[in-house]
């Protein structure tokens, strides 16, 4: 009986994309907490409250889960960079934007948590998609830098460096924030965003 109801709460769900995305969310807030190398597909099964043969259903194994959780962060980043490359300067309002969607995305989304894993967890293929992503959008906060050092919006530094910083600084944002905490998402994101374009301006 227990199992059955299990599968009639997991089965009142629209779609199996939004089974995925609860699915996703429960596992970042367990993320925060503990290793993703120490879970078993059991330990995840038993923490959602589901069937291990469930969650099989909608992702054929841990790798896959985890990928599926990097590529959505990603996708609300690359979505921000979209959308601050069709805005017009001055690029420190294109990058405070970016950075404020950017933050926000991956501190409203449980999920987020998933950039704290070791990215050999996932499988070659997996890995080497998501990292192509990462890639684009690490190279289009850096153009941004780029072109805001040229109209002496932003000092003279090394852009990669720059970007780096900033970027490695917001993935570490989920092992410590917490939504009981004193700043909402969209507040940690407009401190932070401002922060790290004041650490640039000329």
């Amino acid at each position: 009986m227990a199992n059955v109801a299990r599968e009639e709460r997991w089965g009142d769900r629209t779609s199996v994309e939004d089974r995925r995305d609860e699915i996703l969310r429960k596992l970042g807030l367990a993320l925060r907490d503990r290793g993703f190398a120490a879970m078993k597909m059991q330990d995840i099964a038993d923490m959602l409250n589901m069937t291990k043969g469930n969650l099989y259903y909608y992702f054929p194994s841990k790798q896959d889960l985890l990928f599926h959780g990097h590529m959505k962060c990603m996708a609300i980043s690359l979505a921000a960079l979209a959308d601050a490359q069709q805005a017009t300067p001055p690029y420190a309002r294109m990058l405070q934007a970016l950075l404020r969607r950017h933050i926000a995305g991956v501190l409203e989304e449980a999920n987020g948590a998933v950039l704290l894993t070791d990215l050999e967890d996932l499988a070659p293929a997996h890995r080497q998609e998501y990292v192509a992503l990462r890639d684009r959008f690490e190279q289009g906060v850096r153009a941004i830098l780029v072109a805001g050092m040229k109209a002496g919006e932003f000092r003279d530094a090394d852009p990669s460096v720059a970007t780096l910083a900033m970027l490695g600084g917001v993935n570490w944002m989920p092992k410590w924030y917490r939504p009981e905490g004193r700043w909402s998402p969209t507040e940690a994101a407009d401190r932070f965003a401002m922060f790290f374009l004041q650490s640039v301006l000329a």
